[in-house]
């Protein structure tokens, strides 16, 4: 199964109801899997290794992007939670890159969210 989101670009209108053409169409090259394939590529390297790429959603707009979540994963948890999320290109399979501040983001809520399921240790003097 393929979820597919389709970001409609029309503005509300002022008055009334929105219409809604929902007739899909396209080609789609790059499959779910090798869109995720990259994502924990680019995740590896960019982000952390601890932050894996979650299930694909479709999403149909110019251009096409596979929109993955970013999952923190951890030894003995599992997939702990959803700590952001990666475009790839659903034409040419390329990461669409994140932005430092976006990375520094994903990361912050990474070790905020590993530092609950880790335990403390206690010091003695």
């Amino acid at each position: 199964m393929v979820r597919i989101i389709y970001e409609y670009a029309q503005e509300w209108p002022v008055e009334g109801p929105l219409t809604v053409d929902t007739r899909l169409q396209g080609v789609i090259t790059i499959p779910p899997d090798i869109a995720r394939r990259r994502a924990n590529g680019y995740f590896a390297q960019e982000v952390a290794l601890f932050v894996v790429a979650g299930e694909p959603v479709l999403v149909l707009g110019e251009p096409s992007v596979w929109r993955i979540p970013a999952i923190l994963r951890l030894r003995g948890f599992g997939e702990v939670a959803t700590v952001g999320s990666l475009n790839v290109n659903a034409h040419t399979g390329e990461p669409l890159p994140l932005t430092s501040e976006q990375i520094e983001e994903i990361r912050k809520r990474a070790n905020e969210l590993a530092a609950r399921f880790t335990p403390t240790t206690e010091t003695s003097i």
